[in-house]
C-alpha cells in the first residue's frame, strides 16, 4: 500500500439481494460497501480496512467521473442514433428541449448551466426509454414465452435492470446507450428472472438457453458503464 494513502469516504448500501458484505468500486458510486438487510454494521470499518490494499488498486485501475460539461452530441448506441445539440440562451426561466430536423436537438432558456442542461436531457431521455424500452419487453417476454407482471423504466445508480418476486421488472434507462445486443442480454436476463429469481445454476442455464455465452456478455455489460456520459448520470 503506499505510504500515507488513506481509505477515502465510502457509501454503506443495504441490498435485499445480498448474501454477505462486499465492496464495490465504479466511476458511478465511488467506495460503496453492499451488505444484506438487517446487517451489523460495526463490523464494517474493520472490514474496509482489511480490504485497503485491493481498495487502492480498484480505486487506481477506475476511471474518474469526469466533470460535468454541456454535451456536443447524444449517441444512442442501442438505435445506432446520434443526435447532435446546439444551444440558444434565451430570458426563459426553464431550459426547452425542441426535436429538429437533421436529428437536431435545440435546447433554449438558461443553458448556460450544465446541471439545468443536463434535467433537460434526462427528461428527453427518459421519455425516448419508455417509448423504447417497455415495448421491447413485452416483445422478448411474448417471444420467449417469459411472462412479466409490469416495467418501470427509471435511472438506476448501479443496476441495468432489477426483478422483484412480483415479476415486477424495472429497466435503466441509461440502457439506451449501450449497443443492442448487450441492451437485450439485460432484457431477457430479467425476464428469466420472472421465472428463477436467484443466480443459481438453474438460472444461467434458463438465460444460456436464450443467449448463448451469457457469461462472457455479463461481463461486457458489467463494464459498460462507461458508455454512458456524465449528464446521464445526474
Amino acid at each position: 500500500m503506499t505510504e500515507g494513502w488513506t481509505i477515502p469516504d465510502y457509501n454503506i448500501r443495504e441490498s435485499k439481494r445480498a448474501r454477505r458484505m462486499t465492496i464495490k468500486v465504479s466511476s458511478w458510486t465511488g467506495l460503496e460497501v453492499v451488505v444484506p438487510v438487517g446487517f451489523n454494521q460495526k463490523h464494517i470499518a474493520e472490514f474496509v480496512q482489511s480490504k485497503s490494499r485491493w481498495i487502492e488498486k480498484a480505486l487506481e485501475n477506475t476511471h474518474p467521473v469526469e466533470e460535468l460539461k454541456r454535451p456536443e452530441s447524444v449517441e444512442l448506441g442501442l438505435q445506432n442514433d446520434t443526435w447532435s445539440v446546439e444551444y440558444s440562451p434565451s430570458p426563459d426561466q426553464r431550459v426547452g428541449l425542441l426535436e429538429q430536423p437533421g436529428n437536431l436537438l435545440l435546447l433554449t432558456g438558461p443553458v448556460n448551466s450544465p446541471l439545468t442542461v443536463a434535467a433537460a436531457l434526462n427528461q428527453w431521455l427518459q421519455k425516448r426509454a419508455v417509448g423504447v424500452l417497455k415495448p421491447w419487453l413485452g416483445e422478448l417476454g411474448t417471444q420467449l414465452s417469459l411472462p412479466f407482471s409490469r416495467v418501470s423504466v427509471r435511472r438506476q445508480k448501479t443496476k441495468w435492470g432489477s426483478c422483484s418476486a412480483e415479476k415486477s421488472i424495472s429497466l435503466n434507462r441509461n440502457l439506451l446507450f449501450l449497443p443492442e445486443p448487450m441492451a437485450r442480454y439485460v432484457l431477457v436476463h430479467e425476464l428469466c428472472h420472472c421465472r428463477q429469481l436467484d443466480h443459481s445454476k438453474k438460472f444461467w442455464d434458463l438465460l444460456e438457453t436464450f443467449e448463448p455465452n451469457a457469461g462472457q456478455t455479463a461481463a461486457r455489460v458489467r463494464e459498460a458503464s462507461e458508455s454512458v456520459p456524465r449528464w446521464a448520470m445526474v
